[in-house]
């Protein structure tokens, strides 16, 4: 996605009159490194952790990592959401959360996002180095991948765009 500005946008992402942006395609076919983690992993339970080492490869281009799931089905008469999974980023000796926005970009700090099942880091052109993503399992209480034995876990998708993965650097 793209950033929009002007009226009923130029505000802090993911927002009612834009969420995260306008579809893009010049940046889905840029040429630029990826990394994809696609249904490979599934937490069993709450407190499991999946870490990925990446180097950012293009210093012309911006760090963006995107964590999503399918979650299992709410009740009507309660919240919609069942299942939790946190993005966390640790760059430059900062800790970017999932969804804590200034406007187009990330900001350290701020508290994890509880109740979206999409979550974003956004990070400007000229980020550089090694960066460590973490996606925690902060609840698993539902059914996330139906169609197996176990009733209480939960898969994603990650694609980090502008960085490879390398093996530990921490």
């Amino acid at each position: 996605a793209r950033y929009l500005e002007g009226l009923w946008a130029n505000d802090t992402l993911p927002s009612i009159s834009q969420g995260y942006g306008e579809a893009f395609l010049g940046r889905t076919f840029d040429g630029v490194a990826r990394t994809l983690v696609d249904q490979q992993v599934e937490f069993s339970e709450s407190g499991q952790i999946y870490t990925l080492d990446a180097r950012i490869t293009d210093l012309g281009q911006p760090l963006r990592i995107t964590l999503a799931w399918t979650d299992a089905p709410g009740v009507p008469y309660a919240a919609a959401y069942v299942n939790n999974l946190d993005l966390e980023v640790e760059v430059g000796g900062q800790t970017y959360l999932g969804n804590v926005f200034s406007g187009a970009s990330s900001i350290p700090g701020g508290q994890a996002d509880a109740v979206n099942n999409l979550e974003s880091v956004f990070l400007p052109a000229g980020t550089d180095g090694e960066f460590r993503v973490r996606v925690r399992a902060s609840n698993i209480a539902g059914d996330g991948v139906p169609g197996d034995s176990d009733l209480t876990d939960q898969d994603f998708a990650l694609v980090i765009y502008n960085g490879s993965q390398v093996l530990g650097y921490l």
